[in-house]
């Protein structure tokens, strides 16, 4: 389901296409500890990812306070999903691609 691979010293997490609250508990749960322990920059690739929920956010936000928000990269966000962070007003708080 979550896609994690290093590359070149930076940690690049895939996610499946919706980011509700079941698949954000679930990568709490099995991926996050590892991002959070990896000590490196971190990119989460939105490629394919149409709706994220509240909770993905936090998860993002949890993310950038513990790697440095400087280090914390979103890329490939569709349309709705960029709409999503502004709402939220994190588009100007975190590198949104």
């Amino acid at each position: 389901m979550f896609d994690l691979k290093d590359d070149a010293g930076r940690l690049t997490c895939a996610f499946p296409q919706r980011m509700d609250t079941l698949a954000c508990q679930q990568y709490e749960r099995d991926v996050h500890p590892k991002v959070e322990s990896a000590g490196k920059p971190v990119t989460f690739d939105l490629n394919g990812v149409g709706y994220v929920a509240s909770s993905f956010l936090r998860i993002c936000l949890r993310t950038a306070q513990s790697v440095g928000a400087e280090n914390l990269f979103i890329s490939n966000c569709a349309p709705e999903v960029r709409k999503v962070f502004k709402i939220a007003g994190l588009d100007k708080q975190l590198n949104i691609k």
